[in-house]
């Protein structure tokens, strides 16, 4: 092997990470020669780059020049880019890490290095292995240091314990998923970061842009102090934010008047998936802010029937009154939807009908009871619903019945790892507060909320064509039904909660993505995949190649035209639906990873 670079230049080698003063006996386990063998075979093929990231992680390199070299190829890699010794020069160079790497000699001392470029894989095995020996001397060190320390109590020590050997064995095996490498535009609340530990993420995962203005920036603001999904308490904000505002602003669409109402179904394992956590997220300073309108008389739980949800706004029959003199705003907490769904589908419940009427903001009234009717009324909510249950209530039928298209379905999952988190301090709940207290106050007193020029060119150019060019009758075509108008409805409510009466393009553009990322989770949670039409071909020729399946090199040739990222997107679509898998098979050699369909 080539020698090594200045040991100057090398000074950063990679400390066991969040063990602090931790003490070994010579150095961790790694291999520098492997991580220099693949960083050259990388650098001599582009049909490598794409082996390597089935196999490692950058993060797996022991020194942090090899990957910062690492992530620079797949960036350019990603961009349909030559990754050269001279081209990776010139991308570090632009970021200023050309030096910090050693140079751009030592880019071509990395190429030179490698015994032969058809080993790659076998050389990231090698430096995969280190770095996962590595992890598993870091977790056993920190149990060891919290058990070593007099004032510890066991309860913490056993459920930190818990927490580490959890984020061990949820995260991914690059044998039989794709590699984790941040794909499309860096997510922080997503991404994995230093310091940072999230459990392995089984399904998809929002875009950046839906965190967008005030309500994106209390996400991140909160993030750090709960373990719920941050798209989840996103949903929650938006829900209660627009049962806030009220009934007022409101936005046309042909001749149909939207009010600011976003119904949202949070779907996620009864553990795993922080439902709970992300409403109480959520709840803490809007409740602050409003602690009147978080009393029972607006925040009620359990949907028992049509004509129960119509006696918490129903009108006044008195004398003096009007309908108009009373608050007849609702946030609805489900936290046992299934429940609910299930009480909808008894012969002869009103239930459906009264939910159809009120997502509209249309009066409510009862056919069983004459008397009985609300004006006005506006009325919002988010259900609580496993995906087990999810998948066992819904039936074509009730979608055909245009209830259920009215939630927005949204896939939740644990994102931190926190076994010793309390939560948001008061300062930070009183500073939140304060701001959507002036917020939604000033949101309440909007008429008509129109659309900047350039957010309805978005609109009519990209998200409406996309939209009408979608069709089918399948499940996942029934649920995303009312996108156009959920779009719109959603970008309403960011708009008033950026202190606006205009929808802007960012608005429209986070809109965008929250029912794109709705549709993913339908697609993902129903396990139809007819909705997109690669995903289709995927599935069809993963079945049409019997019990041999497909490997990695079937699928490039299949989408030969499409990007890596766009590739891996499709495989793990189809991987997390009914019937698919990934595999391990024995070849002679090396074992292949094949993507197969069971039935």
């Amino acid at each position: 092997m080539t020698a090594e670079p200045s040991p100057s230049q090398y000074a950063n080698v990679r400390p066991l990470r969040g063990v602090p003063g931790a003490d070994f006996d010579g150095v961790p386990p790694q291999d520098l020669e492997a991580e220099q063998s693949v960083l050259g075979a990388m650098l001599l093929s582009a049909e490598i780059i794409d082996d390597v990231v089935e196999t490692m992680d950058p993060g797996d390199h022991y020194r942090p020049a090899h990957e910062t070299i690492h992530r620079a190829i797949l960036e350019l890699h990603d961009a349909s880019q030559p990754a050269d010794p001279i081209t990776l020069a010139r991308h570090l160079g632009k970021r200023g890490d050309l030096v910090r790497i050693g140079g751009a000699s030592y880019l071509h001392t990395l190429v030179q290095a490698v015994p032969t470029a058809a080993n790659a894989e076998y050389y990231a095995d090698i430096v995969r292995e280190a770095a996962e020996r590595r992890r598993l001397i870091e977790a056993g060190t920190r149990i060891a240091q919290s058990a070593l320390s007099p004032g510890s109590d066991v309860a913490d020590i056993r459920a930190a314990a818990l927490a580490e050997v959890t984020e061990l064995t949820t995260r991914p095996d690059f044998d039989t998923t794709v590699a984790d490498a941040p794909v499309g535009p860096p997510n922080p609340l997503y991404d994995p970061q230093p310091g940072v530990r999230r459990p392995h993420r089984p399904g998809p995962t929002p875009h950046p842009d839906v965190f967008c203005g005030w309500i994106g920036e209390t996400v991140r603001d909160l993030d750090p102090t709960t373990e719920a999904d941050p798209i989840a308490v996103l949903v929650n904000l938006l829900s209660a934010a627009g049962a806030i505002i009220g009934r007022r602003p409101h936005l046309w669409m042909g001749n149909d008047r939207h009010p600011a109402l976003i119904w949202a179904l949070t779907i996620g394992a009864t553990a795993a998936g922080r439902k709970g956590s992300a409403t109480s997220t959520a709840r803490r300073p809007l409740s602050t802010a409003f602690p009147v309108f978080f009393g029972p008389d607006h925040t009620p739980r359990g949907l028992n029937s049509g004509e129960g949800l119509i006696e918490y706004v129903k009108d006044d029959d008195g004398d003096d009154a009007t309908p108009a003199s009373l608050d007849k705003r609702l946030w609805v907490v489900e936290s046992e939807y299934a429940v609910t769904m299930s009480r909808g589908r008894r012969e002869g419940s009103s239930l459906p009908g009264v939910l159809r009427q009120a997502w509209d903001g249309d009066d409510l009234g009862s056919m069983v009871r004459d008397a009985l009717k609300a004006t006005n009324p506006h009325i919002a909510i988010l259900g609580h619903i496993t995906p087990e249950e999810f998948r066992a209530k819904m039936q074509d039928s009730e979608m055909a019945g245009g209830t259920y298209n009215r939630f927005l379905p949204i896939f939740c999952h644990r994102n931190l790892i926190l076994p010793e988190s309390h939560g948001a301090s008061p300062q930070l709940i009183d500073n939140l507060a304060y701001g959507w207290r002036t917020v939604l106050n000033d949101a309440a007193k909007v008429d008509e909320v129109k659309l900047s020029p350039d957010a309805r060119a978005l609109y009519r150019d990209e998200i409406y064509a996309a939209l009408t060019e979608e069709s089918g009758e399948g499940p996942i075509a029934q649920f995303t039904a009312r996108a156009a108008p959920y779009v719109q409805r959603t970008a309403m409510v960011y708009a008033l909660c950026d202190h606006g009466d205009t929808i802007q393009e960012e608005h429209m553009r986070a809109a965008w993505q929250l029912i794109n990322y709705a549709r993913a989770s339908a697609v993902h949670l129903l396990g139809n995949v007819s909705g997109d039409p690669k995903l289709d071909k995927l599935a069809a020729a993963v079945r049409a190649a019997g019990p041999d399946g497909l490997t990695g090199k079937d699928i490039h040739r299949l989408f030969k035209n499409k990007g890596k990222a766009e590739r891996e997107r499709l495989t793990v679509a189809l991987a997390d639906q009914p019937g698919y898998s990934r595999v391990q098979r024995a070849t002679g050699g090396r074992p292949t990873t094949v993507l197969t369909y069971t039935g």
